[in-house]
């Protein structure tokens, strides 16, 4: 009886590769992550607003200037993803299509943690804000069984406002007045 012997160095020098990979891929997206949010900040701040970072609340950045104050919700997404509200408590997120126009996303979750936010009831002159990262193909709202919205930052969604990180036009007129010069 013959017993072959499979010499482990070359599997265990790919799996130290394999991992290694993996390791700087992940660097290199959580400093995109993270210089995405710094940019954003900044924007923000640039418009004449203070951000405060909060914890333990079902909101996590508050934005406030002297006519406004912002409650704001940071959801990651996956990127190229869509987001759908099909009611107060349930929004789901489809993805996995890429950036091919036209095609179905083919998978889907739900963001589970969105409706004690939704809940929240804001005082006067609050807004609470959903920031989605990166930026979403599109987000709609389920009106009926037939009837799909497009959302924008100005649509309300359960008394919610929904934008991507890089969408500062709530910023810039919060109440979505209308300019004389705009028409």
């Amino acid at each position: 009886m013959t017993i072959l012997t499979i010499n482990p160095v070359p599997y265990i020098i790919i799996a130290i590769i394999v991992i290694i990979i993996i390791i700087i891929v992940s660097l290199f997206n959580n400093k995109n992550k993270e210089t995405a949010y710094t940019t954003f900040k900044n924007n923000i701040k640039e418009l004449g607003y203070e951000i405060t970072e909060v914890n333990n609340e079902p909101y996590h950045l508050i934005i406030k200037n002297d006519q406004v104050t912002f409650l704001a919700k940071l959801i990651e997404i996956p990127q190229y993803a869509e987001i759908q509200v099909n009611n107060n408590i349930t929004w789901e997120i489809k993805y996995g299509a890429g950036n091919t126009p036209g095609k179905p996303q083919p998978y889907s979750k739900y963001l589970k943690d969105i409706s004690s936010f939704v809940k929240l009831q804001p005082e006067n002159n609050e807004i609470k804000l959903v920031i989605a990262s990166p930026a979403p193909k599109k987000i709609t709202k389920w009106i009926n069984e037939c009837e799909i919205i497009f959302v924008t930052p100005y649509t309300d969604v359960y008394s919610t406002r929904i934008i991507s990180y890089k969408d500062y036009r709530i910023f810039k007129n919060p109440f979505n007045i209308k300019n004389e010069d705009e028409e």
